[in-house]
């Protein structure tokens, strides 16, 4: 192998250091704060969660339904 294979080679670990090296010693996970997230907010939120999920299945139902309708006409 030749010395300019090594060195392209070794690009996706030079990366991959690169990657790790500003995970660790720019954003400093070790002095992020947990967020936490109050109860009447955590409430609410999954209330908008609880809605959003109702809304796709009843656009889910009647995609269904659309396409059972395009199957039978065919």
């Amino acid at each position: 192998m030749t010395t300019h294979q090594l060195v392209a080679m070794s690009f996706p670990l030079l990366t991959a250091l690169a990657v790790a090296m500003v995970a660790l010693f720019v954003r400093r996970p070790w002095s992020e704060k947990p967020v936490e997230v109050s109860s009447p907010n955590r409430e609410r939120v999954l209330d908008h969660l609880e809605r959003l999920n109702a809304e796709i299945e009843g656009k889910a139902h009647l995609a269904r339904q659309e396409l059972r309708q395009l199957k039978n006409t065919r």
